[in-house]
């Protein structure tokens, strides 16, 4: 595009004027009247950059700053602490942004808006499930002091980017890309530190015996719950009762929770109670691993979800408890080292169902993908060994090895096309780098400080 300075100066005066609020010439006075104080401009925005006549305000920065933070924060990535440092990379990705819509716009590309919003929506409903609900996510917004229709603009402005971004790429870049096969062998020679590998692997089965609180620890709580049901029928407010009785982190609330779906609730049996109450009802006890349960239904949203309170009582195993289920998890462990069959013996003994049905078989796992207690527990298990008891809050287990495979790094013709992919990235933005200082040069920037 032509410099036109002239018309630039018109384009940057007539922002600028924007910029400034109060500043519009007041009415003529009349004759006697004295001379008429000055308005008082007041500072609403201000230009950062000007990129090819359009304007990079400071609250873009500032917005595209909290959005940059809340991205970090998502992705478990740092950022950095000098405000500076952080401004500098923020305005440099607005100003290449800004360099590559020009470039875009100049070869008569568009994006479709559409699409952008439905991707805008997805990225919503992946923060709601990061941060637990939309709720929450709302909180984590308003610390950034943005609003969720804040996000949702920011979003949809840096997703239609990326989608200028893809067409540029597509037709400047990538046609003039060219992987060979020798760059590829010798990336992956020069990485192979870095290489992924394939973990060992297991095929186990098990026997579990859950650790169950004792008769006399689950008479007490029934009859504690039998007397709070007592005084909800004689009228005592249910957040009364939640704020005397409740042990858990809501008591202080009253007993609210908040507002939860069906799959918010770890125990279906818990999901199907809170689900089958209206408005203002309150459950029969549920139980549930933690504990009793008694639940009242404060409100049915349009959305489906309820907001709910609760009364919670914990059943607590005591040591003995914990010592009697060892027991009896190395009682099954002596048949089966006694020559009885696993199957047999998890069928009988397991109160893991799932496995039990099927001979205590669990399945084929990456070692690293299970917990460290499992971990620690099969890592040095040789193929056919049977465990010692391993205590997790489900309860004792006791584990064989079925069959083992061991780790291994993959090839280079296992991971050829991942490889030539990363190879091609690099090119891309390597050569990307280059198309936007051309850009810098085609096109005017002028940063304001």
């Amino acid at each position: 595009m032509a410099d036109r300075p002239g018309a630039r100066r018109l384009a940057v005066a007539a922002v600028g004027a924007l910029a400034l609020a109060g500043s519009a010439p007041a009415p003529a006075p009349a004759q006697d009247a004295g001379p008429p104080a000055a308005p008082t401009p007041v500072l609403v925005d201000r230009i950062v950059a000007i990129v090819d006549e359009e304007p990079i305000l400071q609250s873009d920065l500032e917005r595209e700053t909290e959005l940059y933070r809340l991205e970090r924060q998502y992705a478990g990535e740092p950022v950095a602490d000098d405000p500076a440092v952080v401004r500098r990379e923020i305005l440099d990705r607005l100003i290449e942004s800004k360099l590559i819509i020009a470039a875009a716009k100049q070869a008569d590309m568009s994006v479709d808006p559409e699409a952008v919003s439905g991707s805008v929506d997805q990225k919503i409903r992946q923060f709601e499930e990061h941060f637990g609900s939309r709720e929450a996510f709302e909180r984590e917004l308003a610390r950034s002091g943005m609003t969720v229709a804040d996000y949702r603009a920011r979003m949809a402005v840096q997703l239609r980017d990326q989608q200028y971004l893809r067409l540029v790429v597509g037709k400047f870049i990538r046609p003039d890309i060219e992987v060979l096969e020798n760059e590829v062998r010798d990336y992956y020679l020069a990485n192979l530190a870095q290489m992924p590998t394939e973990p060992d692997s297991l095929t186990i089965a098990d026997i579990l015996v859950p650790v169950q609180p004792s008769v006399e620890a689950r008479r007490r709580v029934q009859d504690k719950v039998a007397r709070i049901q007592t005084d909800l029928k004689g009228g005592l407010p249910f957040a009364d009762a939640a704020r005397r009785h409740s042990e858990d982190a809501a008591a202080a609330r009253g007993g609210l929770v908040g507002a939860v779906g069906k799959d918010d609730l770890y125990d279906p049996g818990l999901a199907r109670a809170v689900f089958a109450l209206a408005a203002g009802q309150v459950s029969e006890p549920v139980v549930t691993p933690r504990g009793v349960h008694l639940v009242r239904v404060d409100e049915v949203r349009e959305d489906g979800k309820r907001v709910i309170s609760q009364v919670f009582l914990p059943v607590s195993a005591t040591e003995q408890d914990v010592a009697a289920a060892r027991a009896q998890a190395e009682a099954a462990r002596a048949r089966v080292l006694g020559g009885e069959s696993f199957a047999l013996v998890a069928s009988e003994v397991s109160a893991d169902l799932a496995s039990a049905r099927n001979g205590g078989v669990l399945g084929t796992f990456r070692l690293e993908d299970l917990s460290e207690t499992f971990q620690a527990a099969l890592a040095d298990l040789a193929e056919g060994a049977v465990s010692e008891p391993v205590l997790t809050t489900a309860g004792w287990y006791v584990f064989k090895v079925l069959a083992r495979k061991p780790g291994h790094m993959y090839t280079y013709e296992e991971l050829a096309e991942q490889l030539r992919q990363a190879v091609e990235s690099r090119k891309i933005e390597a050569a990307l780098a280059e198309y936007v200082k051309s850009l810098r040069k085609r096109f005017f920037i002028d940063e304001k400080g």
